[in-house]
């Protein structure tokens, strides 16, 4: 695997000094410490981090409504270090794009295998994702196309399979994909009617 860019978003030195050095005890590189909201956007924006590892409350306010922010924009895996009476935070947290959280005093033999836990489910999620988006794309298209073959169906007074052959060989005529010509088709019908 290629070195994971790790980014530290913490307010406490004695919570990044431990975090910092359970990541060097397992091989693993701090690409970026931060400790404000406003330097968390900004190093997402500008340098793109591979996973976030952040605390619930930054100086200046809710680190878990930046990561929220950043994932719905772009998003990155991240990782909550937190102390045990802020786990109602990080249940929220865990809702909305945070995939693991860490507890303080953090043992430095979990960051290995939640790092890699978190960067598999993240690459799960983003997998799911893409078929959620390629089953919506599918289903958009099944409708231009139903549309086209009604109005084949009423135009050409063929039943469906027949206006379905007539897409088909209009499709393979100009080597173009079926849900284009439908497109076209019904493009090509609203201009004649209006």
């Amino acid at each position: 695997m290629d070195e994971i860019k790790i980014l530290l978003a913490h307010g406490d030195s004695e919570v990044r000094s431990a975090v910092e050095q359970a990541l060097v005890e397992s091989d693993f590189r701090l690409a970026e410490t931060v400790t404000t909201c406003d330097a968390l956007r900004q190093a997402c924006r500008d340098r793109r981090p591979d996973i976030i590892i952040s605390a619930v409350k930054l100086a200046d306010g809710d680190a878990i409504t930046v990561l929220v922010d950043i994932a719905d924009e772009r998003p990155i895996p991240a990782i909550i270090v937190t102390a045990r009476d802020s786990l109602q935070d990080v249940e929220r947290a865990l809702q909305d794009h945070v995939m693991a959280y860490l507890l303080t005093p953090l043992d430095a033999q979990q960051i290995k295998p939640t790092v890699y836990l978190v960067l598999r489910r993240f690459e799960q999620f983003e997998a799911l994702r893409g078929e959620v988006e390629d089953l919506r794309q599918a289903l958009t298209d099944r409708k231009v196309i139903e549309r086209a073959k009604g109005l084949l169906m009423a135009t050409q007074e063929v039943d469906e399979p027949d206006a379905f052959r007539l897409l088909q060989k209009e499709a393979s005529a100009k080597r173009a994909k079926l849900v284009d010509v439908a497109r076209l088709l019904i493009e090509s019908h609203e201009r004649s009617v209006e």
